[in-house]
């Protein structure tokens, strides 16, 4: 494996540092797309066992991408911009034929064009943030042929709105064409205070054909006690969504609230079948209780946080953030500022360690001559409004069931205007309970948190 990964570094400086020596091919212009997926960040199992352990690399319909690459060529865009393009090649099981089959892209080098099998599938800007791509029509027999585009230098955008990125998550999976979508849940105290609630919201949809789909679920305790289960029968239409709604009381519950101090969690299985065959599995870590705001002090379940912070990203391994996660408690941190959206196993284990996060989109733009008034900066020209929004939409939407979420911030200090304006009144749209931050804001920021 070692021996992979040198040759895989090597593959990719070659690239970046020979372009001179290298032979040079048109790529199609920089039509960018955001392409992120608007949904809670999960993949499905098929098995029970795989998906309560999270097992990515037992599960037979996910492929990581990473020991794939073939080789990395210089190329141009149409308006001439240098560009590396990454060869992957892999030779899909038989068993994926009858699947929906999507690639997933988060990290790496900068913005991408995606190829697959020779054809342009879309493109994404977002460096961070998750984007995903449906290339089941792109697919054939044999090998399939994946090209990722990526500038080696930065294009003529007024400002860069991304940072570096070491790491990358690029894989493929696929789920069956009657499939669970996006889930959402929410637990909570019933009105008496004296119970949990479990709101479970489980979205499917179908691309292939009209069909019934049973969708069930099952919640067990901190200690591991079956607590509830249920299973329902939905109709989904060609081409079509539907949600079924599950709500159920939970005794119990108010004794094992989920805290920093007490990271208590329940685990909910969802699950679906056609006819007798079971076809996907879903498992969810669940926090109950409440973040709140009153205009002054953030509150978990009632009670004032008194927010000790620390700026902190996670490092390239889920085995190392964990350690530094752990060293931070002992430091009594217990609360984190990120910089921009972290791998999808950072928020898993700021729940299950017990760390508070506020979590914040990907937007690091610079100010002309640092100058952060409107006039100056990025954030006031109105034709990146949609760049804007779809960042913030593409954090708040994969994270917000995770109870270690205290806030949401707006992005690194990058100067006041309209774009901004608009974000925080989109969030205060969709979010109801937990603050909205940005350290440049005036009126659109509810509460300032140094780092």
């Amino acid at each position: 494996m070692r021996k992979t990964i040198v040759c895989t570094l090597v593959l990719v400086m070659s690239a970046l540092n020979l372009w001179g020596q290298m032979p040079k091919r048109k790529a199609s212009e920089f039509d960018y797309q955001n392409v992120a997926p608007r949904r809670t960040e999960f993949i499905t199992y098929s098995t029970r066992n795989l998906a309560e352990k999270g097992d990515r690399t037992a599960e037979r319909y996910y492929v990581p991408l990473e020991y794939r690459l073939v080789d990395a060529v210089a190329v141009e865009s149409e308006q001439g911009v240098p560009c590396v393009q990454r060869n992957y090649e892999v030779e899909l099981p038989i068993a994926w034929r009858d699947r929906d089959v999507f690639l997933h892209t988060e990290g790496g080098p900068s913005e991408r064009i995606v190829y697959v099998n020779g054809k342009r599938v879309g493109a994404a800007r977002d460096d961070r943030a998750p984007a995903e791509f449906l290339i089941s029509s792109y697919l054939g027999d044999g090998v399939t042929k994946i090209s990722l585009v990526s500038p080696v230098e930065p294009d003529n955008r007024p400002a860069e709105m991304s940072e570096p990125n070491p790491t990358e998550n690029l894989f493929l999976y696929s789920q069956p064409p009657v499939r669970i979508h996006d889930v959402l849940v929410r637990a909570v105290p019933d009105a008496t205070g004296k119970h949990g609630v479990l709101n479970l919201d489980v979205v499917v949809s179908s691309s292939r054909r009209t069909e019934t789909l049973s969708v069930g679920y099952d919640i067990y305790s901190p200690e591991k006690e079956l607590k509830y289960y249920d299973l329902r029968e939905i109709e989904i239409p060609y081409g079509k969504t539907d949600t079924i709604h599950f709500q159920t009381n939970i005794y119990g519950a108010m004794e094992r609230l989920w805290s920093a101090e007490s990271p208590k969690l329940y685990d909910v299985t969802i699950y679906t079948k056609r006819g007798r065959i079971m076809t996907e599995y879903l498992n969810l870590k669940v926090g109950f209780g409440e973040t709140t705001f009153d205009g002054q002090n953030i509150y978990r379940n009632g009670k004032a946080i008194d927010l000790r912070t620390v700026a902190y990203n996670s490092a390239t391994t889920r085995k190392q953030t964990e350690a530094d996660i752990k060293a931070l408690k002992r430091e009594k941190y217990n609360t984190i500022l990120v910089s921009y959206p972290q791998p999808w196993w950072f928020y898993d284990l700021c729940d299950k360690e017990g760390m508070y996060v506020v979590e914040q989109a990907n937007i690091h733009t610079n100010p002309k001559g640092g100058d952060i008034s409107r006039k100056g900066s990025l954030t006031n020209l109105p034709p990146w409004l949609g760049e804007f929004l779809e960042r913030q939409k593409a954090t708040y939407y994969r994270t917000r069931i995770h109870p270690c979420i205290i806030a949401w911030s707006l992005g690194a200090p990058s100067g006041g205007g309209y774009n901004m304006y608009k974000c925080y009144e989109w969030f205060k749209s969709v979010e109801h309970d937990r603050p909205i931050i940005y350290s440049d804001g005036d009126w659109n920021t509810d509460i300032r948190i140094e780092k």
